[in-house]
């Protein structure tokens, strides 16, 4: 039935499929999360204060606004400093209208969103496609193994 070769034979394309699922799976669930933060979120208008560049090798902006939040100043709001997903250094000193979740901003930019969602999807048919071509294997190879 099972033996160690068997065993040890799985525990790569396990893995194997526990990244490209999990890839997928959390591409899928951050371009869908971006999407409703855009679409729900508190609006507001946060002026880009600050940015800088961050990453490595395909380095990014990454910008710091303030904003109002809760309402009116007047009206128990708050001013809040933190990240704004979106703004770029062309962005500096200008106003941009966004949505709020929690310290950070988003703009109303789907880029990002979209090209999680692609590659997501991309991914996580790739690990279904993998899972289905070595089950349909392993059935082959058990079906040979038995009429041989």
């Amino acid at each position: 039935m099972w033996d160690d070769r068997t065993v040890k034979g799985w525990i790569p394309v396990a893995l194997v499929l526990t990244l490209l699922l999990g890839a997928g799976l959390g591409m899928l669930f951050g371009g869908t999360f971006l999407i409703v933060v855009q679409e729900t979120g508190e609006p507001a208008t946060a002026r880009i204060i600050e940015c800088h560049r961050s990453g490595g090798r395909y380095r990014t902006d990454v910008c710091t606004g303030m904003w109002v939040a809760g309402g009116s100043l007047l009206e128990d709001g708050r001013m809040v400093t933190g990240t704004v997903d979106g703004a770029s250094s062309d962005d500096l000193g200008k106003s941009l209208d966004v949505r709020l979740s929690g310290d950070r901003a988003y703009t109303k930019s789907r880029r990002v969103a979209i090209i999680l969602l692609i590659l997501g999807a991309g991914v996580t048919a790739l690990g279904v496609r993998v899972v289905w071509t070595t089950i349909a294997a392993r059935r082959r190879g058990a079906s040979q193994t038995a009429a041989g």
